[in-house]
């Protein structure tokens, strides 16, 4: 297969970019601080999420809904969702608000949007994205919203067509909809509904089969996408693995690549809801790694891979859905530390200022907020702030909600114990490469009975400058030839040490797995038995004695087991670390001497 360009080696704007991007002038833009306003563009698009179909006497909203299970149901809701996909797909590229110029605003083309444009001091070769910082996944949240209300807005006028015996049951089913989710920790294969190429509906005009608006996004300017840059510029339309007889999307490839990682995306999202207690702690593990692990597992070198063309792929919506269902499940056990308290230093981003000092009151640009009391914005003609990662904190003020969240009246100490007891169920009683245990045998899931166990986590580490051209790729951990878990690493930001914990409790020893073993036995066995791969998206594997600042280590963690269905472990803290020999994985070279074998 062909390598992706590295998205770190691109050192120019595209000299059409600035032709269309906003009326305001780039250098005017404000740089930092949501107190400056923001000068908005002739027509502003703030993101006030969907204010439909929220119940008027208890103020509940509608849920966003797992993909399979609204396919399954299909009616006029699900019809209305492809209906309004469709058409949102096939908008003027040139529109705002077309799913071309949304998809543009997280990577390709580097061009302003909604009158935000570049500012000194910024990166050139990436979009709005904040990638590997604390703002990811609260950045995420307005761009989900975003898209969710221009697709809603689509679904209400599509529902407006349909013949008079029918248009109350579609305008209703229109005023609930909001954006579905994919479950991958859960669910590790793609949705049935994205891997068809055409999907039969019933429009206003009557029984209608249409080109599958999940299935791929057809670009319709070449001249426009061909000057992104990289390989993918050679396809007219999005692809995830492609198949023989030009088959865009071979899905049991990406299946198969989803299944083989579904231990690091259970075991990693159980891992973060159970042992990231404050929003600051996600600096080192945090939802985004498993969301890295989606993007390059379900792509197979394709569109989703490569995080400056990834927005344009009808799944990622869907993905980042998920992420954002996981952060809010999370903000609501860990109510009193649901968002980040301290600085960070920024990557750097289109219109943001590579060394800015962030906090949770920094811009999230590009997204305005709407008109408010407290800020006394209009929608014409004045100004309008950005919003910021403290705005965004409550996913109430976007209109919607997850089956997973119990009511907001309830106390939040009884919320949180429900959603953990939904944790638990979804992921906490999974394990292994089968994806099924009991309650008792689960990870951290011994009923507790007051004794303080082992938790055992392999954390990684990596500068990114050191795999330049090799973006994206994967670090792999080995045992014996079978992979124990992994850091995956997309195309942005272009340097830092990315830093991963890879749980692995549940690595199988003989007839048990590590936790059945005894603090020391488990030190030296990792000590003597891990290996490392470093491979690019596109199979191309780097040696790891190329890479100096690689580093592993063993860590020991105490904790005290759940007592229940609706609790989590408890950590004490105390983490014991030991350093581990950085060697090629040996069971690699164990396949080459096998090869090499069979060849002569």
């Amino acid at each position: 297969m062909r390598r992706s360009a590295s998205l770190c080696m691109v050192a120019v704007a595209l000299p059409w970019a600035a032709a269309q991007s906003s009326t305001t002038p780039a250098s005017s833009l404000p740089s930092s601080p949501s107190s400056s306003p923001a000068l908005a563009s002739a027509t502003p698009i703030p993101v006030i999420g969907v204010k439909t179909g929220i119940d008027t006497a208890t103020g509940k909203p509608p849920a966003r809904l797992n993909i399979n299970g609204l396919w399954a149901k299909g009616g006029a809701q699900w019809n209305l969702y492809i209906l309004a996909l469709l058409e949102l797909q096939a908008l003027n590229e040139t529109d705002e608000s077309s799913y071309f110029a949304i998809a543009g605003i997280h990577g390709f083309p580097h061009s302003a949007w909604n009158g935000v444009g570049h500012v000194d001091g910024a990166p050139i070769n990436t979009g709005f994205c904040p990638h590997g910082e604390l703002l990811f996944t609260t950045w995420h949240r307005p761009y989900v919203a975003l898209y969710e209300q221009l697709l809603v807005a689509r679904a209400v006028e599509i529902a407006s067509r349909y013949p008079p015996d029918m248009l109350p049951e579609y305008m209703a089913a229109a005023e609930s909809l909001r954006q579905p989710y994919w479950d991958w920790a859960m669910n590790p294969t793609l949705p049935p509904a994205a891997t068809r190429i055409n999907m039969t509906v019933r429009a206003p005009e009557g029984l209608k089969t249409i080109p599958n608006p999940l299935y791929s996004y057809v670009y319709q300017r070449p001249e426009v996408q061909q000057g992104f840059g990289g390989w993918l510029t050679s396809r007219p339309q999005t692809f995830r693995c492609l198949g023989s007889g030009g088959v865009l999307n071979n899905a049991t490839e990406s299946n198969d690549g989803l299944l083989l990682s579904a231990r690091d995306l259970t075991g990693s999202v159980y891992d973060i809801f159970t042992r990231v207690n404050t929003f600051d702690g996600m600096r080192s593990s945090s939802f985004e790694n498993p969301h890295n692990l989606i993007h390059i597992r379900s792509a197979c070198n394709g569109t989703m891979a490569d995080i400056n063309w990834s927005a344009f792929e009808p799944l990622f919506m869907l993905h980042h859905c998920n992420v954002d269902r996981l952060v809010a499940m999370w903000q609501t056990i860990y109510y009193n530390a649901s968002m980040f308290t301290g600085n960070i230093t920024s990557n750097g981003q289109f219109g943001t200022p590579k060394g800015s000092v962030i906090t949770a009151d920094s811009p999230l640009k590009p997204f305005f907020r709407g008109p408010s009391a407290t800020n006394n914005n209009t929608t014409v003609g004045g100004p309008l702030e950005f919003h910021t990662s403290n705005s965004v904190a409550n996913i109430s003020v976007f209109g919607y909600t997850y089956p997973e969240l119990p009511d907001w009246s309830l106390p939040a100490e009884t919320r949180a114990e429900q959603v953990k007891a939904k944790v638990n169920a979804l992921y906490g009683d999974k394990a292994g490469d089968d994806g099924a245990t009991t309650l008792d045998t689960g990870p951290l899931n011994r009923l507790g009975r007051g004794k303080v166990m082992d938790y055992w986590v392999v954390e990684i580490s990596v500068e990114r400058g050191e795999l330049q051209g090799m973006l994206p790729a994967t670090v792999s951990l080995f045992i014996r030839e079978e992979t124990i878990g992994r850091m995956s690493l997309l195309g942005m930001p272009c340097e830092g040490v990315e830093r991963q914990e890879v749980p692995v409790q549940d690595v199988k020893v003989g007839n048990g797995t590590l936790k059945d073993m005894g603090r020391g036995d488990v030190v030296e066995y990792l000590g003597r038995e891990v290996g490392v791969g470093v491979v690019g998206a596109d199979g191309t594997e780097m040696p790891v004695a190329n890479l100096p600042s690689l580093g592993v280590v063993v860590l020991d963690m105490e904790y005290l087991p759940r007592t229940n269905e609706s609790s989590f472990p408890v950590f004490n803290g105390k983490v014991t670390r030991w350093p581990v020999e950085v060697r090629q994985d040996l069971g690699m070279k164990r396949r080459r001497r096998r090869q090499a074998v069979r060849l002569k």
